[in-house]
């Protein structure tokens, strides 16, 4: 982490220091308590907290514009009980999401489920006894169902990214593969509601694996979904072992079991594997979920079995899945059983999309998705037609607070005037607080000698060596920047009418303090920080998803107290701000902080 003071006096110690052993960070493989839902009352804007969480870490909030899907659909196989068909459309403009469709014969309409695939070596084609995906879809299809079944990002037809895709400055801007896989899923209803033999009504989600957790994630961000049947998924003791399962700071304070919560009391199917990580889901994760279903009154809407399995997507689950789905979709009566006839999927060269046949010319590559989505996500956020309430709550996800209002202004405590000599102590009354984070030993001490009681930040320790061997440590944890955005507004709320003071490594995560819990003063020394340089945040205020959602510039429209910034020069913007140009220095800082 790059340090930003350029004091000749080092920062006065108490300001950083640390108490306690170093913690223990999260991990994706953490045995976790199951959660409880207590009452419905404290569980709607939980959930409803959560529904948006999921979208901020998808940077997917605000919502990018559903541009022209462009659908084609072609090569229909015929079959005496369905037809099978090649589908490609643009979630993104130039960018493809590609797949089969499964329907009935006949004009329907039918009820259509969208059916997303895990890890498997061949993607949506893997045909084997653990697990069929063409197996699933023809089952259904033939039961009166259209399916679409849709590549994960870098499987099969889907070749513009690789399934390793992202970095850094992507999920600044909340670009990731999670993201984007939620992405297509919502834009694949879309394609299905275009479809003149599809009903209207609701759609199934069903997926195994990664497919289970795109299901679940789907199900609680869109209400489209009226049913689903996530496979071997829901855990307490494994959320999702790859990099499109952890979206940056997704299960900051939360786990998967609460998250596929959130689509209560709409019908939810557990299905579970005594080979996996849902070995114990009817004694653990099932209870829990009941419990969520309770608050509705809606027991009855979910249900889960175990099989005796490892992991899979056999013909006892998809069995499991069918009965379910039609007794949701079909109006089958409850515990009626749908047996799987045999069947023959086709061949690959009926079933891949781009078989024999070059990618559209309008096609993106990497480099050139990463460039259109910050550009877009960049017009967005500058848009007048944007809702700052749609950005504000977007960045308070990202750091991870979940109040959903701007906190009340706060007073501030009436002015004193700057004795001649700085450095005489004040009898005025009354001492006054000033709250330091980094803030240069000379400062310390003219508040010190202007009357001011000091009180250091107390900051969490942060091990950057023990952080970089977790996977996905930014789904389960806050980087170093948003930790001590934390640690400064738990240091306000205990005394938010102090002034705060930070420079160094504290002196932007103030900034975005400022913007979560109400300070009287806030004063830093932002050393020339530039704001609309993406080189400048990775290197000093690397916060997953800050850019998409306005970074600084939305922080600015929160404050509720006086902000002053010294040393902002010209690349700096923060609307709500007092800019002063020169760097932070003693006298100048009593000054501000008496003023």
């Amino acid at each position: 982490m790059r340090m930003m003071l350029r004091f000749v006096v080092a920062p006065i110690v108490l300001a950083t220091a640390v108490a306690g052993a170093a913690p223990q960070f999260r991990t994706l493989n953490d045995r976790q308590d199951p959660p409880r839902f207590e009452s419905r009352e404290a569980w709607t804007p939980r959930a409803k907290y959560l529904r948006e969480h999921i979208l901020a870490s998808a940077g997917l909030m605000p919502m990018p514009a559903r541009t022209p899907l462009n659908p084609v659909v072609f090569d229909a196989v015929r079959h005496s009980e369905y037809v099978v068909e090649k589908v490609y459309f643009e979630s993104l403009p130039g960018f493809f999401v590609t797949g089969n469709l499964y329907r009935p014969v006949g004009a329907g309409p039918f009820p259509a489920i969208l059916s997303p695939h895990g890890h498997w070596t061949n993607g949506r084609l893997e045909h084997t006894a653990i697990n069929s995906g063409p197996g699933r879809a023809i089952g259904l299809a033939r039961q009166g169902f259209v399916v679409f079944t849709h590549d994960m990002i870098g499987y099969n037809d889907s070749r513009q990214l690789t399934h390793t895709f992202g970095g850094r400055r992507e999920q600044l801007w909340g670009l990731s593969l999670g993201g984007l896989q939620l992405w297509n899923a919502i834009r694949a209803l879309d394609f299905l509601e275009t479809l003149p033999y599809v009903r209207r009504d609701g759609f199934g989600v069903t997926g195994e694996s990664g497919g289970g957790t795109q299901t679940f994630l789907l199900g609680a961000v869109d209400d489209r979904v009226a049913v689903e049947a996530p496979v071997n998924m829901i855990s307490l003791q494994m959320q999702g072992g790859c990099l499109c399962e952890n979206m940056p700071n997704l299960r900051l304070d939360t786990n998967n079991v609460e998250i596929a919560a959130t689509i209560a009391p709409r019908p939810l199917l557990m299905v579970s594997a005594t080979g996996d990580w849902t070995a114990e889901t009817l004694e653990r994760e099932f209870p829990a979920m009941r419990s969520a279903y309770a608050l509705f009154g809606a027991e009855s809407n979910v249900h889960a079995v175990r099989f005796e399995a490892e992991h899979n997507y056999n013909k006892d689950s998809r069995e499991a899945m069918y009965a379910w789905m039609a007794r949701w979709m079909q109006n089958a009566p409850a515990g009626e059983k749908r047996p799987e006839k045999s069947f023959t999927p086709d061949s690959l060269a009926d079933l891949l999309v781009f078989y024999g046949r070059p990618y559209p010319a309008t096609a993106l590559k990497a480099g050139q998705i990463t460039e259109q989505w910050i550009a877009s996500a960049a017009r967005q956020v500058a848009s007048a037609n944007t809702d700052p309430a749609i950005l504000q709550s977007a960045l308070r996800h990202v750091l991870g607070f979940a109040q959903a209002a701007l906190p009340p202004k706060v007073d501030l405590p009436p002015a004193v005037e700057l004795p001649a000599n700085a450095g005489s102590r004040l009898t005025t009354g009354s001492q006054r607080l000033a709250v330091v984070a980094d803030a240069p030993e000379a400062v310390v001490s003219a508040l010190r000698a202007a009357g001011f009681e000091i009180q250091p930040v107390t900051f969490t320790p942060f091990d950057e060596a023990a952080a970089a061997k977790i996977r996905h440590f930014e789904t389960y944890n806050r980087t170093a920047a948003s930790q001590r955005v934390l640690d400064i507004v738990n240091a306000m709320r205990r005394s938010p009418s102090a002034t705060l003071i930070a420079a160094g490594d504290s002196a932007l995560p103030a900034l975005l303090a400022a913007a979560m819990t109400p300070i009287a003063r806030t004063i830093v020394d932002v050393d020339g920080f530039n704001t609309s340089n993406d080189v400048e945040y990775l290197e000093r205020l690397y916060i997953p998803g800050l850019r998409r959602a306005g970074d600084l510039r939305t922080a600015g429209g929160m404050f509720r107290g006086l902000v002053i910034v010294h040393d902002g020069r010209d690349g700096f913007f923060m609307p709500g701000a007092r800019m002063t140009p020169v760097q932070l220095e003693p006298r100048a800082i009593v000054a501000a902080a008496m003023r």
